[in-house]
């Protein structure tokens, strides 16, 4: 057996040249035993050693211990991936594996179940940005490497309150990087239906340089320009990427081979963005001062008077078997109109209600129509071979109906009079034949 652990301290020692050569003459110069050990180790070590993930814990602020699970690689850089609202799906471990595949090193951290915190977006509003900093200087020092942060969706939140409390009291250090965000979710809040939202504080707060990676297929899309100027305004470095047809990269595993494509190139644009980014800013932005906001809600659960900004306007689309709708005036009939995508769960949960709403009211005056936000024709339709759809379906495959009626997040539905003005709206998934949202559409309609 001392013949194997001499070849393992070789393997050790000269991890640069071409030892799994060497090991093979060696083995063919001994016995058959020597020879199927030195096998042995060619198979054990030859693996490159970031594909094996590894777990430990490290302390932060009020000794509380974090556990990590590791991605090594031999790169320049370690990635500290904060979980977004809904946690660490099994593709973000494929993402973390193909990071490392490509000289990224990865720490994925879910400080959600760190902190005994709930899902959503609530909790993340309640990480305190220490505990982002101490991870940043944990990861700097354990690895010597620069830091970039990385999350989506609502963990955006935790990343820019954690980057900026560590600009604070870090004057002068430059081992943070960058952040990466995902299709960020930086709003105070979920605005009525048909208003804009309003952005944390933290956005102008913010001036590390910002690396987005937008679904362009998110209804998300439409206000991330506006992100993006406010950032700019504070002196971020912020880089935009659209990523077409995709919703999110994380949903679930199951993806378009374009998808798959993109997912799959993500860390070399990770790479190539990270060589172009401007140096880190000596000092964060002056302090801000937070503005109460108004009319900022929390997602509806009924149906609720109307109270947004936009307006009824023209709709012309085709439906899923490509018979044209034109709709120039909304005037003389109630209708509802439900803003959706067949990869959102509770747009999918409504539908069964949406078709009984139909059956309960059974009005020539009532007409319901949704709107399929940005996916292809034969997406649908496979779709509704699954779960049936009783009413039309109307593809607006640019997203370009749905930012004229503000949509920002899904399923959103207006309610609109008679007179074609909006009565109600809702942004969230409801019981529509429930007893009090069916009298609410009845009571629209005339005797």
């Amino acid at each position: 057996m001392s013949f194997c652990f001499i070849i393992f301290i070789i393997k050790m020692m000269l991890r640069k040249f071409n030892v799994i050569t060497m090991l093979r003459n060696i083995g063919s110069c001994f016995d058959s035993y020597y020879h199927i050990c030195g096998i042995f180790l060619i198979l054990i070590f030859s693996s490159p050693a970031h594909a094996q993930p590894r777990y430990f814990e490290t302390e932060i602020s009020d000794q509380i211990s974090v556990e990590i699970k590791q991605h090594p690689s031999t790169g320049q850089s370690v990635i500290v991936w904060i979980a977004p609202d809904f946690g660490f799906r099994d593709s973000h471990h494929k993402m973390a594996a193909i990071l490392a595949e490509s000289n990224l090193e990865v720490w994925m951290i879910d400080m959600n179940e760190t902190l005994f915190l709930s899902r959503g977006s609530k909790a993340m509003r309640e990480i305190d940005g220490k505990y982002i900093a101490d991870l940043i200087n944990s990861a700097a020092t354990k690895t010597s490497k620069k830091v970039i942060l990385m999350s989506g969706f609502y963990g955006a939140i935790p990343v820019l309150e954690g980057a900026r409390y560590w600009q604070m009291n870090n004057i002068g250090k430059d081992y943070l990087q960058a952040a990466i965000l995902f299709s960020p979710s930086l709003y105070l809040g979920v605005p009525k239906l048909g208003d804009d939202p309003q952005f944390l504080p933290i956005v102008k707060k913010t001036n590390i340089p910002i690396i987005i990676f937008q679904g362009a297929a998110n209804a998300s899309r439409w206000q991330v320009g506006n992100l993006v100027s406010r950032l700019h305004s504070a002196g971020s470095a912020a880089y935009l990427t659209l990523m077409p047809n995709i919703a999110s990269l994380f949903y679930g595993d199951e993806r378009s081979e374009d998808q798959q494509n993109y997912f799959i190139s993500v860390p070399k644009r990770i790479t190539q963005l990270t060589r172009i980014l401007d140096p880190l800013p000596d000092k964060p932005v002056s302090d801000v001062t937070a503005t109460t906001p108004v009319n900022v809600t929390s997602i509806d659960i009924n149906l609720r008077p109307y109270q947004g900004t936009v307006k009824t306007s023209p709709i012309q689309l085709k439906d899923i078997n490509n018979k044209a709708y034109d709709i120039s005036s909304f005037k003389g009939k109630v209708t509802l109109l439900n803003f959706w995508a067949t990869w959102c769960p509770p747009c999918v949960e409504e539908i069964p209600s949406l078709n009984h709403l139909q059956k309960l009211i059974d009005h020539p005056d009532f007409e319901l129509i949704s709107i399929n936000y940005v996916e292809d024709t034969e997406t649908v339709k496979a779709f509704t071979k699954n779960i049936k759809v009783e009413f039309p379906v109307l593809m607006d495959e640019t997203g370009e109906v749905s930012r004229d009626w503000k949509i920002l997040v899904l399923p959103s539905t207006y309610v609109i009079g008679l007179d074609g003005k909006i009565a109600y709206g809702v942004n969230a998934a409801i019981e529509w034949d429930s007893k009090q949202t069916v009298q609410q559409i009845k009571n629209l309609l005339p005797p």
